[in-house]
């Protein structure tokens, strides 16, 4: 007859507890990746929205008349760079146009990014190449919750009527 081994005790408490130590390290560290992947989320999500407001400026401005565009911008973080306080988002900023509603023909520096607002720094230089021609470089500003300022440029050219 075979002689069956019983063994009984089950895991020992030495067992139990490296395999504790084992899945607190993983767990740790698959936090520490997910933070690091929510933060990169949100920081694309942030130069995203000034890529898109980089182009609603670019088709803002190129819709105008080319003797209707100056150097000007909509600015509302006062820690971002190109900030200027006469810079507003409302009918005082002559620059955005003659009447009283043309700064809607812009967009809104202040952006919904996931359940908070950030503020963006709108700015533009009109650089004249001819009579007729001008170059006009867009810039949209931010500084994000790390304490790091980021500034997206885009260049357009603008050709009057023949």
């Amino acid at each position: 007859m075979a002689k069956t081994v019983r063994n009984n005790r089950g895991f020992s408490l030495v067992e139990m507890m490296m395999a504790l130590i084992i899945m607190s390290i993983s767990f740790l560290a698959l936090s520490a990746v997910m933070a690091g992947a929510i933060s990169v989320n949100l920081e694309n999500e942030m130069r995203n929205a000034a890529i898109r407001l980089t182009s609603q400026t670019a088709e803002a401005l190129l819709s105008l008349p080319i003797d209707g565009i100056a150097t000007c911008g909509i600015t509302k973080d006062s820690s971002a760079p190109n900030y200027n306080s006469a810079y507003t988002y409302d009918g005082a900023n002559e620059c955005l146009g003659p009447g009283e509603a043309d700064y809607r023909n812009y967009p809104d520096p202040d952006q919904a990014i996931r359940s908070m607002r950030q503020r963006f720094n709108i700015t533009w230089n009109v650089a004249s190449l001819s009579r007729d021609s001008a170059q006009i470089t867009i810039s949209v500003a931010y500084h994000n919750g790390r304490g790091e300022d980021h500034v997206n440029n885009a260049v357009i050219y603008k050709r009057g009527s023949p």
